[in-house]
C-alpha cells in the first residue's frame, strides 16, 4: 500500500508543487513589478477565485470518487456515464462564471474588503480571472478524472504545463509588455488553458481506460448528477466557507492592518500554496484508492491507505512548519522587501504555521469519507470545523490582539480541527473492520 499510495501521491504532489511555484512566481513578478499594491489586489480577488475553485471540486472530486468507485466494481459503462456527466456540469459552471464579469465585478471585490484605491488595480485582474473561469474548472475537474482513471503522471503533465506555461507568460506580458496585474490575470488563464487542452487530450489519446461519450453529455442523467454532488458536496461546502472565511479575513486584516496587511496576506497565501496545498494533493490521490478498493470489497486495504496518508501528510507538514519558522522573512523578501511588508508578515507567518502539523488527520479522514462515499459525515466534519475552529477564532482574537489575532485564527483552527477529526476516524476504522463495509450500487 505505501508503494502505491507514493505512485498516486507523488505526481500529484508534484504538481500541486508546480502549480503553487508558478502562483508564487506570479506574485513574485507583481510585487516587484507593480508594488505592495498589486499585491494587495491579487489578495482581494482571492475569494472570487476560491469560489469558482469550490465548484470544481464540488464537480471533480464527486465525479472522481463516482469513477473510481466504478471502476473498481467493474461497471465500465456507468463509469463512463459519470465522466461525461462530470465535464458537462464544469463546462456550465465555467460560463456562468462569465457572466460575473459583465456587472458583478466591483461588487465582488467590495465584499471582499477593497478600498477605493485598490480597485482600479484589482478590477481588470479579477474580470479576466472570471472570463476564463470555463478554462479554470476544466482544468482543475479534468485533473481529478485523470487520476479517478488510474494514470496521476498524466495529471501531473497537466499540472506542470499549467506552471511552465504561466511562468513564461507572465515573464512575457509584465516583464516585456509592460502590462502589469493584467499581464498577471492573462497569463494565469492562457496556462489553465493549455492545461485543459492537455487533459482532454488523454480521454482521447487511448491512454485512458474510459472515454468520453456524446450521448452522455448532450443527455444528463439527474440520478448520476445527483451522485457526484451528494459526494463532491463536501470538499465544496469546505471551500464555499473558506470563501466566506477569507473574504471575512481580508476585511479583518484591512480593518487591523490597512492595504499593506492586505499585501502581507496575499505573501502568506502565496506561500500557503506551496507549503500546505501540495499534501491537500496527497488527500486527493488517496481518494482513488480507497474509492477502487472499498467497490472491489477489500475494507482492508482502505484502512491501509488511511494510515498510510496520515502518515505521509504530517510528515510533509513538519517540514512545511520548518521551513516557515526558520526561512519567513527570505522567503517574503523574494515578493517585496518593504520594511512594513515584512513587519507584518514574517511575524504572522510564523504564528500561521505553528498548528500545521495537525491537519494530517483532518484532510486524509476528510478524503476517505469522500472516497467512500459518506457525503453526509464529510459534510458534517468540515462543516463543524470551519464554523466553530475557524470562524469563531476570527471573530473574536483580532478584538482582542488586533492584526496578530488574524494569524492567531489559523492553528486555532487546525489543532482542535484535528480533535474532531479524531473522533470521525475512529468511528470510520469501526465501521471498515465490521462486515458492513461491503460495497453495493
Amino acid at each position: 500500500m505505501p508503494k502505491l499510495l507514493v505512485y498516486f501521491a507523488l505526481p500529484a504532489m508534484v504538481g500541486m508543487i508546480a502549480g503553487a511555484i508558478y502562483n508564487i512566481v506570479d506574485r513574485i513578478f507583481v510585487g516587484q513589478f507593480v508594488g505592495a499594491n498589486g499585491l494587495a489586489a491579487i489578495t482581494l480577488g482571492f475569494p472570487t477565485m476560491l469560489l469558482m475553485f469550490s465548484f470544481s471540486l464540488l464537480i471533480g472530486v464527486g465525479g472522481s470518487s463516482r469513477v473510481a468507485i466504478l471502476r473498481g466494481a467493474k461497471k465500465h459503462r456507468l463509469a463512463e456515464q459519470a465522466l461525461a456527466n462530470s465535464l458537462m456540469l464544469l463546462a456550465a459552471v465555467g460560463f456562468g462564471g462569465m457572466a460575473l464579469s459583465i456587472n458583478g465585478v466591483d461588487v465582488l471585490l467590495k465584499l471582499s474588503g477593497a478600498s477605493e484605491e485598490i480597485i482600479p488595480f484589482a478590477r481588470n485582474y479579477l474580470r479576466i480571472i472570471l472570463i476564463g473561469g470555463p478554462l479554470a474548472l476544466m482544468g482543475h475537474g479534468i485533473n481529478s478524472l485523470i487520476r479517478a482513471c488510474g494514470n496521476p503522471r498524466y495529471a501531473m503533465g497537466t499540472q506542470i504545463l499549467g506552471a511552465v506555461s504561466n511562468i513564461f507568460l507572465d515573464a512575457l506580458f509584465i516583464m516585456k509588455m509592460g502590462m502589469g496585474i493584467e499581464g498577471a490575470a492573462l497569463g494565469t488563464v492562457l496556462a489553465q488553458g493549455a492545461a485543459t487542452v492537455l487533459g482532454m487530450m488523454y480521454f482521447y489519446s487511448g491512454k485512458s481506460p474510459l472515454r468520453i461519450r456524446l450521448h452522455f453529455i448532450v443527455r444528463p442523467r439527474i440520478k448520476v448528477i445527483r451522485k457526484i454532488f451528494a459526494v463532491g458536496s463536501s470538499p465544496f461546502i469546505t471551500e464555499l466557507s473558506f470563501v466566506f472565511y477569507t473574504t471575512l479575513m481580508n476585511n479583518m486584516v484591512r480593518k487591523y492592518g490597512g492595504d499593506m496587511g492586505l499585501s502581507a496576506m496575499g505573501v502568506f497565501l502565496s506561500l500557503d500554496s506551496l507549503f500546505f496545498l501540495p499534501a491537500m494533493a496527497i488527500g486527493e490521490a488517496v481518494q482513488p484508492i480507497i474509492g477502487y478498493n472499498f467497490g472491489a470489497g477489500k475494507p482492508k486495504r482502505v484502512i491501509e491507505a488511511i494510515k498510510s496518508g496520515i502518515f505521509i501528510v504530517t510528515l510533509f507538514y513538519l517540514f512545511s512548519f520548518i521551513a516557515a519558522e526558520v526561512f519567513a522573512e527570505h522567503m517574503i523578501r523574494l515578493f517585496n522587501d518593504d520594511p512594513r511588508l515584512l513587519a507584518i508578515g514574517v511575524p504572522g507567518m510564523r504564528i500561521g504555521y505553528v498548528g500545521i502539523i495537525f491537519m494530517g488527520v483532518t484532510i486524509v479522514t476528510n478524503s476517505a469519507l469522500l472516497g467512500l462515499g459518506k457525503a453526509r459525515q464529510a459534510i458534517t466534519l468540515s462543516v463543524f470545523r470551519h464554523a466553530v475552529f475557524l470562524f469563531l477564532p476570527l471573530m473574536i482574537l483580532p478584538r482582542f490582539f488586533g492584526l496578530l489575532g488574524v494569524w492567531m485564527s489559523f492553528p486555532v483552527g487546525d489543532i482542535f480541527g484535528c480533535f474532531v477529526a479524531l473522533i470521525f476516524l475512529k468511528r470510520l476504522m469501526k465501521w471498515l473492520n465490521s462486515d458492513a463495509a461491503l460495497f453495493s450500487e
